[in-house]
């Protein structure tokens, strides 16, 4: 290869990494002008991408809700919390709904608090400081605001690698500063906590769904399959069958016997043997699966993985394949992967709590990637060692994925881009709360000597013209700010070769590349000048010359202005029609028709995730919803021993119809014949707060069939208990759907 050559493919690399910076630098602009199909399906997956953000946002903090509560209402349900505490309770569920929107009542601290967010997102390294110095009982609040707000935009490229250059300095200290390798990112440190919260993102819950999803919702719907393999298990369930059958039990067969004597016991092998053989299908069902989704797997997700690869390699030159992909494995299998296969339902891959038999098999799965990504430990379990083959068996295979998953390009060059736009856009905005914006103040504040030790860095200017940190304000008053985002110290690049190490002649020759591929984006496919190949100058001189549209004309002139100077810097020549651009933008095109496909395909995609987000939502506002009924029912009965208890209202009866029931999942089991189903009703009655009745009705007669009381007690306890069915005799509920149902038509002021 020439000189020449090897300097033109250089060049043109170089020119297609660089591309996505004009593309960036006039996609506002461009979206106003070009309104081909591309440019209408990017607006929709942008829009799109923009609301999985949001909730996604919105769930976290949900989910903090509801996990605090989640302790609380058990102490509830047992009577056993003070006044005082359930006060506490109530203010955390007042306005857990969306919050309204307000500002700053002075310009001054808009401007202070806009340059430290700023800050703190441009030079991820102090966010990184902090998740280091942070307890643990202060990094759910701090990942909130790291997470989903200061890098909140999940699917935008620079908030995306900023925060992945914050991931790179933390794991870099985590290496430097954990003397065994065995314990690396094992313990559950504010750290790990971090890892497990990113892989909570859009792109994260996209990939389980996509690779998960199936898979388990077959394996809950046999819901009587019993692969229990700890033989003391095994061996205590079949001596209660034996005795419920027969009603005595041989002497052969005693209780209370230990581990080690059930092991040995011949019934007890016969009944695990075959299980093991299904367990072990179902596990490499899961794990082709799995390996067969290295593509779709996030980007980010395999960068962290390639990161642990080489700081590995570089703490421990002699470390083989086996203990990277040790390593690899605590990250992908223990924080992402398996926590999805045993709590499905928190990941919103299936809808009901499974019954305990298939839960107890998706944590038997879980264990067996586990040991199979990590050395195996069999001292507190020795019967899995048992499954010690299916290890053997894909050993290999699970390591090539795991360095698969490493095989990814970085991106500091596209930062570097990125950075540049950002600082050369007016509009970089935050949405982020006062509460948020305070809580980072005052823990910046709590940890400054670490975080500040030179007084005149930005941080420490920042903090010290800042002062003190405000107190949260109540959440009622909390509200939502668009924080303008600026950097006081950054003066806009106008020599962009300085700052991207690039000549004056490649920057002439992508702006030329992406002016003509607008003007081609907006000119009819049918006119002459788009016929192939492109005649460059008839294609400037058509968009000049174009008739009331002056921005066409503008683009017109400016690519003839182009074409001359890259003439004269030699770079292009006339005499082959400048076939060096011509190409370019030929291949550009060509690749935005394809672009297009990938855009429509990705928005299907992206859509069913929000779909199951916002499905989320609504399941934990339900959830809010039921327990803030519940805390007012039980304070209005402790209210009731103080005076006289008022006559209580009877609410309902609701009716409702089997097949109303059944469309809306609460009736999830029906024994009714088909050809009776049109005649049966239900009557849903609340005599007293907390307290409900169901009738199922004939049409026709006057008595009911049956009828079940029900407390909001026992119902709370059962969903917390993972019992999903309530048994009507003729119909099985749904725990949760009754819930929703009961929550829906009884809500009361004081209870339901």
């Amino acid at each position: 290869m020439s000189s020449y050559d090897g300097s033109r493919s250089a060049r043109q690399s170089k020119r297609y990494s660089m591309s996505a910076l004009y593309m960036s630098m006039s996609a506002n602009e461009t979206d106003l002008e070009i309104e081909d199909d591309l440019a209408k399906a990017q607006k929709i997956l942008r829009e799109l991408k923009s609301k999985i953000s949001s909730q996604s946002k919105k769930n976290f903090v949900l989910e903090k809700d509801v996990r605090y509560l989640d302790s609380r209402i058990a102490l509830l349900i047992q009577n056993r919390m003070a006044l005082e505490e359930q006060n506490e309770v109530a203010s955390h569920l007042e306005d857990a709904t969306d919050m309204q929107e307000g500002a700053f009542p002075n310009d001054d601290k808009t401007q202070k608090y806009g340059n430290l967010m700023f800050l703190l997102q441009s030079e991820p390294r102090h966010i990184a400081h902090l998740c280091r110095l942070v307890s643990m009982s202060e990094i759910d609040s701090l990942l909130q605001t790291v997470m989903f707000t200061i890098y909140g935009n999940q699917y935008e490229s620079r908030e995306e690698h900023l925060l992945l250059t914050m991931f790179q300095s933390v794991l870099t200290y985590q290496f430097d500063n954990t003397p065994e390798y065995s314990s690396l990112l094992r313990a559950n440190t504010p750290v790990s906590r971090m890892m497990t919260t990113y892989t909570r993102r859009g792109p994260g819950q996209s990939f389980l769904k996509s690779v998960l999803a199936d898979r388990i919702n077959s394996l809950i719907e046999l819901k009587d399959l019993d692969l229990e393999i700890n033989p003391l298990k095994v061996y205590e369930r079949m001596i209660e069958q034996i005795e419920e059958d027969t009603g005595t039990l041989p002497p052969s067969l005693p209780k209370g016997i230990t581990a080690e004597q059930a092991a040995e016991n011949p019934q007890v092998q016969a009944i695990i043997e075959p299980r093991l053989t299904m367990l072990t299908e179902i596990a490499n069902g899961f794990l082709t699966t799995i390996i067969d989704g290295l593509e779709e797997a996030p980007y980010g997700i395999r960068w962290i993985c390639k990161q642990i690869r080489s700081l590995t390699k570089r703490k421990y030159p002699d470390a083989n394949d086996q203990v990277i992909c040790t390593l690899i494995g605590g990250f992908f299998f223990l924080r992402f992967i398996n926590p999805a296969i045993v709590t499905p339902k928190s990941y919103m891959l299936i809808d009901g709590q499974p019954a305990e038999r298939p839960r107890r098999t998706l944590t038997l799965i879980a264990k067996m990637l586990q040991n199979l990504a990590n050395k195996p430990s069999y001292a507190k379990e020795p019967y899995m060692a048992k499954l010690q083959p299916f290890i053997q068996q894909n050993k290999e295979r699970i390591n090539k994925f795991m360095l698969d998953l490493c095989e990814v390009g970085d991106f500091y060059e596209s930062l570097e881009m990125d950075n540049y736009v950002a600082l050369s856009k007016k509009d970089l905005e935050l949405s982020i709360t006062l509460n948020e914006i305070y809580a980072m103040h005052a823990l910046i504040e709590k940890h400054n000597k670490e975080l500040c030790k030179d007084d005149n860095s930005h941080l420490g200017i920042i903090m010290s013209e800042l002062g003190n940190a405000p107190t949260q304000v109540p959440r009622k008053e909390n509200r939502v700010i668009n924080l303008p985002l600026f950097s006081r110290w950054e003066t806009a690049i106008d020599d962009l070769t300085a700052a991207l190490d690039i000549t004056q002649e490649e920057v002439y020759f992508m702006e030329a590349k992406s002016v003509f591929v607008q003007i081609m984006r907006s000119i009819p496919s049918n006119s002459s000048v788009a016929r192939r190949p492109l005649r460059l100058e008839r294609v400037a001189d058509a968009a000049a010359t174009s008739r009331n549209d002056a921005v066409m004309v503008r683009k017109g002139i400016r690519a003839m202005e182009l074409l001359s100077q890259l003439q004269e810097l030699k770079v292009i020549d006339k005499n082959d029609q400048f076939g060096l651009l011509r190409d370019e933008v030929e291949q550009e095109l060509q690749h935005l028709g394809s672009l297009k496909d990938g855009v429509i395909q990705e928005t299907s995609k992206l859509e069913e995730v929000y779909k199951t987000i916002r499905d989320h939502n609504t399941y934990l506002v339900g959830q809010l919803e039921t327990y803030k009924s519940y805390l007012h029912n039980v304070r209005s009965q402790s209210e009731g021993t103080k005076r006289k208890q008022q006559k209580q209202q009877v609410l309902g009866p609701y009716k409702f119809t089997h097949q109303q029931l059944e469309k809306e999942g609460v009736i999830q089991k029906s024994n009714v014949p088909d050809n009776r189903r049109a005649n049966i009703y239900f009557n849903f009655t609340s005599p007293l707060p907390g307290t409900f009745v169901i009738s199922l009705h004939y049409k026709g007669r006057n008595r009911g069939l049956l009828e079940l009381d029900l407390k909001l007690d026992d119902l709370l306890e059962m969903q917390k208990d993972g019992q999903d069915d309530l048994d009507l005799e003729y119909v099985q509920f749904n725990v949760t759907k009754v819930l929703t149902l009961l929550n829906k038509r009884f809500a009361r002021k004081k209870g339901w």
